[in-house]
């Protein structure tokens, strides 16, 4: 506005003609300002205005004649009225041809006749606005030119409004002035470029707009006001916008009309290849427009760079293809296009895109356009190209094909004709929402068409069926999924296929396992079935040898175990990708065999392969898996981490079994970190696992009761923690536990019992635990139970035997890979050596001790390292209690200490209250003698 008003007022001062150039985008808002510049900076100054119209570029110098004749009349005082009339008559023949026009100096006379006449029209200051000169007739064009080159000798402001990309010859007005002249003197010539609106401004401009849709605008838009204002008025069913494609979004009637105006002249073929763009929609080359357009290829190459020029199509830099100028422009050709032509040309658009094989979300939109638009004759096509495309995409963008699969099931009304493809549609639906975690619905699907698959020697049925039963297991049915397989089963079909009994066994044996009641083998016509496909037999061999593992069989384990992990490591990727539940149970059965390294590699690789299919049904078990191979490994942080991702997908996928797994191993890495916090969190945690556990005898209840058991113990209440054991176990021989982990349960048996002050049921508990160890032979275990007769014999004060136990413990802890347990025992170790006098094995086995503590992320062992070997009392103290009765003695005050340990005076007091019991004091004084007798260390 201040540059206009600066150059009027300079065409005043000085008495000559100035120009400006207003330029910028169609919609961008150009003839809007120069109306609004010329009511507020030249409201005393006569003006014209003249505007171009795509149909009159055949009359000479029209946009002069609307200006001083048709148009917006000037303001009083322009005295040349009646001479500019007289100038500008009708032609009353039409325009002759080019080769009758006429010669070089004939036309120059004329444009200095028509200059004189501007001159004498603005003798007393005028403003003569031309717009839309990018559809100018030639002689306009050429005249305004020679203003340019011959300025009129009068106070003339002349004021060009165009579209820069659709002049005939870019910039025919002269380059702009350099920037940095807003300020300065006004030039002879001057140029406007009008930006889009950023979005605070589009905000302005619409402030009746909630935020969400304002942005869905000002993206589609790009802040182009006068698309802004085309837009349909509301947003989209779904909420996210305007949408463009949606029944009945339509432009309004008056950004038609104007829009309209850029092609209802064009030639038919180049008509009807901007429709066919319209169509397409995304970038097109030439000859996909000329099937759609049913035109030649040449005719359609043609018209596209006709259609370039005029700037209704752009090239996409880089490519060979074109792009709509701006998607409202589309939506505007879209819809003055003829509904049954469009139905036509989408159908042809879809066709093309298959034969050339185009990426299935482009293939996919065209056919949600066909399926939405007024005609059934495509419906099965549509379909085909919806699963197609679907199946390609799952692993990427599995939400995608899920909706696209939805839509073709909507789309096949339920026939007698579409009953079988209705079930193809509903089986691929079910696989890939499963796969992405909605186990619910692919739970109905299943029901739903289960009973449309008739029995066939091929086994797709025993297929579907399997599907089923692991959906039923992942949800926690672990008895329906059970009885659905072993229904399917026992009616498998003469000559049937492996593969289908397969998987079906695989599931009984799965379901048995999690419900707590392992099978002790499969039928024989499967487990000695060589045939079918590789990786159902490993799944199943993995399954067994878990099975196996579980009751204590590791021979068979082993031998199961080496066969199914041969196929798994002999097959590619893409033959493993579709069986997450496969890596799961080897990982598992090798974690009990304690083959970490090879848990460890199978499980990743499962993570690896699920995380790149984005499935979640086989997400979570896998991230259970690893979690618990990381906790026997002592990385504390990592079990820590991975089991709370798995109770984040557990909970997205609605499994309450999976999230009470997730809880309770996320427990357990809680509370041996022992933190100051950590404590009462892991018990909290274990008892939520408790509380959604579906009964105890399934494994995750047992499991979940097992992890309260343990952060009972460490949080300084053994009764509770060995109730727990007996009642998961079941009997004194914890017969319902798994029997290869019975020697670690032992062992916290026998912790609860050393921290309650029986050191003879502690004796019981280990001598159990070196018993079971014994029958299992695996090296960690054996740990547990010589670490457990160490503890004992540290208690009865037998020093030089419980060395010896508790070195060997470290030395199987460390060929089991359990380091966080070697660090323990190296703590004992350390205290055993200094209580018999042996600096030397004692300072080693400290600075062991705290090296594995820190690689573990644990404070356990530097809290036990800081234990004297007493009597019974300091043993009912957990390492904790001990820590603060420590504290305390040194006579800091309760919110001194929860400064330092960052809890609350509160929690303190709490903790001080049972060192109290246990201690046999009655007063902080008494603590203090009592502390100090016993340690007589200054660490």
């Amino acid at each position: 506005m201040a540059r206009i008003e600066r150059a009027q007022a300079a065409v005043l001062s000085h008495s000559r003609q100035m120009v400006c150039e207003v330029v910028g985008e169609p919609g961008i808002g150009k003839t809007r300002f120069v109306r609004e510049a010329l009511d507020r900076c030249v409201p005393t100054v006569p003006w014209a205005i003249g505007t171009c119209a795509p149909d009159e570029r055949g009359v000479p110098f029209h946009v002069f004649r609307h200006a001083f004749t048709e148009g917006y009349p000037p303001r009083p005082g322009l005295t040349a009225r009646s001479s500019a009339r007289e100038a500008w008559p009708e032609p009353a023949a039409p325009v002759p041809p080019a080769q009758e026009r006429a010669s070089d100096a004939r036309r120059f006379r004329t444009y200095q006749l028509a200059r004189r006449l501007i001159g004498v029209a603005a003798h007393d200051g005028l403003v003569l606005v031309l717009d839309d000169l990018h559809w100018a007739d030639a002689p306009s064009a050429g005249l305004i030119a020679h203003l340019l080159r011959y300025p009129v000798p009068a106070p003339l402001l002349l004021v060009l409004v165009y579209r820069p990309r659709q002049m005939a010859t870019p910039m025919p007005f002269g380059p702009p002035d350099p920037d940095g002249h807003v300020d300065a003197a006004p030039t002879a010539h001057d140029r406007i470029e009008l930006r889009p609106l950023d979005l605070a401004e589009v905000a302005l401009l619409h402030p009746d707009v909630a935020q969400p849709e304002l942005r869905v605008r000002y993206d589609l838009t790009g802040g182009n006001p006068g698309y802004l204002a085309a837009l349909p008025g509301g947003p989209d069913p779904a909420g996210t916008g305007p949408n463009l494609e949606a029944p009945g979004a339509r432009l309004s009637d008056t950004a038609m009309a104007v829009l309209r105006r850029e092609w209802v002249a064009l030639p038919p073929v180049e008509l009807a290849c901007l429709r066919a763009g319209a169509i397409v929609d995304t970038p097109f080359a030439a000859d996909l427009l000329a099937e759609v357009a049913q035109v030649p290829t040449p005719l359609a190459v043609e018209a596209g760079w006709r259609l370039a020029r005029l700037d209704l199509i752009r090239r996409v830099p880089g490519t060979g293809r074109f792009a709509f100028r701006h998607p409202v422009l589309r939506m505007a050709v879209a819809q003055d296009t003829d509904p049954a032509w469009r139905v036509d040309a989408c159908a042809r658009a879809l066709t093309a895109l298959v034969d050339r094989g185009a990426p299935p979300a482009d293939r996919a939109r065209y056919a949600e356009r066909l399926l939405a638009l007024p005609s059934g004759r495509w419906v099965e096509r549509c379909v085909d190209v919806l699963c197609r495309a679907a199946e390609e995409i799952r692993c990427e963008t599995p939400d995608l094909a899920i909706r696209w699969l939805r839509l073709a099931l909507r789309a096949l009304r339920p026939t007698a004709g579409s009953a079988q493809r209705r079930r193809e549609v509903s089986l691929v639906l079910a696989q890939i929402t499963g796969e992405a975690g909605n186990l619910a619905e692919s739970r109905a699907l299943l029901q739903e068409i289960v009973p449309l698959f008739p029995a066939d020697p091929q086994g797709r049925r025993a297929r579907v069926v399997a599907l089923w039963a692991r959906v039923e297991r992942l949800l926690g049915n672990y008895a329906e999924a059970a009885a659905i397989s072993r229904r399917e089963l026992a009616a498998l079909p003469a000559g049937t296929g492996p593969t289908g009994g397969y998987r079906l066994a695989a599931e009984i044996g799965a379901a048995g396992i999690l419900a707590g009641r392992p099978l002790p083998g499969l039928p024989d016509t499967l487990g000695g079935d060589s045939g079918g496909s590789g990786v159902d037999r490993a799944g199943l061999l993995a399954i067994r040898s878990l099975a196996a593992a579980h009751d204590g069989a590791l021979d068979e384990a082993r031998s199961l175990l080496d066969a199914g992990a041969r196929i798994v490591d002999s097959l590619p990727d893409r033959d493993m990708r579709g069986h997450p539940d496969c890596f799961t149970a080897l990982g598992l059965t090798e974690l009990y065999l304690e083959q970490q390294a090879d848990a460890a590699r199978h499980l990743d690789r499962g993570l690896t392969l699920v995380r790149a299919s984005h499935r979640d049904d086989g997400l979570c078990l896998l991230l259970l898996g690893r979690s618990q191979v990381a906790y026997h490994g002592g990385q504390l942080t990592t079990a820590i981490g991975l089991a709370t991702e798995a109770g984040i997908v557990a909970r997205r996928i609605g499994s309450r079994h999976l999230l009470s797994f997730a809880l309770a191993f996320e427990a357990e890495a809680t509370a041996w970190r022992g933190g100051p916090r950590d404590d009462d969190r892991a018990v909290a945690l274990a008892r939520t696992a408790v509380g959604i556990a579906p009964d105890i005898a399934t494994w995750c209840g047992r499991t979940a009761v097992l992890a309260l058991a343990t952060a009972a113990l460490l949080s300084g209440d053994p009764a509770t923690c060995a109730e727990l054991v007996h009642s998961a176990g079941g009997d004194n021989r914890l017969s319902r536990l798994q029997s290869t982990l019975r020697p670690m349960w032992y062992e916290l048996l026998c912790a609860a019992a050393l921290a309650g002050g029986d050191v003879d049921d502690a004796e019981r508990q280990a001598q159990r635990a070196m018993a079971e160890a014994d029958q299992i032979g695996l090296a960690g275990q054996r740990g547990f139970a010589e670490s457990a007769y160490g503890e004992v014999l540290l208690a009865r004060g037998e020093i030089a035997a419980a060395l010896l136990h508790l070195e060997t413990a470290g030395d199987l802890f460390r060929a089991g890979g359990m380091v966080l347990r070697r660090s323990l025992a190296l703590a004992s170790l350390a205290r055993a050596a200094e209580a018999a006098d042996q600096a030397g094995t004692a300072a080693r086995a400290r600075r062991r001790a705290l090296e594995l503590a820190a690689w573990c992320g644990t404070e356990r062992v530097g809290l036990r390292l800081a234990r004297p070997v007493g009597p019974r009392e300091v043993a009912a103290l957990t390492d904790r209690e001990w820590h603060i009765a420590r504290l305390a003695a040194t006579g800091a005050t309760s919110r001194l200490i929860g400064r330092q340990l960052n809890i609350s005076p509160r929690t303190v007091e709490a903790h001080l209250t049972r060192i109290y019991r246990k201690a046999g004091v009655a007063s902080r004084s008494a603590l203090v003698a009592w502390v100090a007798r016993l340690d007589d260390t200054d660490r």
